[in-house]
């Protein structure tokens, strides 16, 4: 298998040595897109901030969810317990 560079030039000297062809665009494509354009509906501004915001509040949603289960990964439940609560020597000492 030949390296990049040496394709890449065997593929830029093929190119060269192919005849130019008129590039030019089928007739009546401007008009059909022009007419295409047209026929659309005008989207609101309401329309267009309302599909922005599921959007945004789905990409919100997802990156809350994902950085809530890293924090959860990251963080030792037996650190949380502080040391000097320890537990009763019996029930009676709990009720007055």
């Amino acid at each position: 298998m030949t390296h990049f560079p040496e394709r890449w030039q065997t593929a830029a000297q093929a190119a060269r040595r192919r005849p130019a062809e008129a590039c030019e665009m089928p007739p009546g494509l401007a008009t059909r897109v022009l007419a295409r354009w047209k026929e659309a509906p005008e989207e609101s501004l309401l329309e267009v901030m309302t599909l922005l915001s599921k959007r945004f509040l789905m990409a919100s949603a997802l990156l809350f969810i994902l950085s809530t289960a890293l924090a959860a990964t990251q963080v030792d439940v037996t650190e949380l317990a502080p040391s000097w609560i320890e537990t009763p020597l019996s029930t009676r000492m709990l009720l007055p």
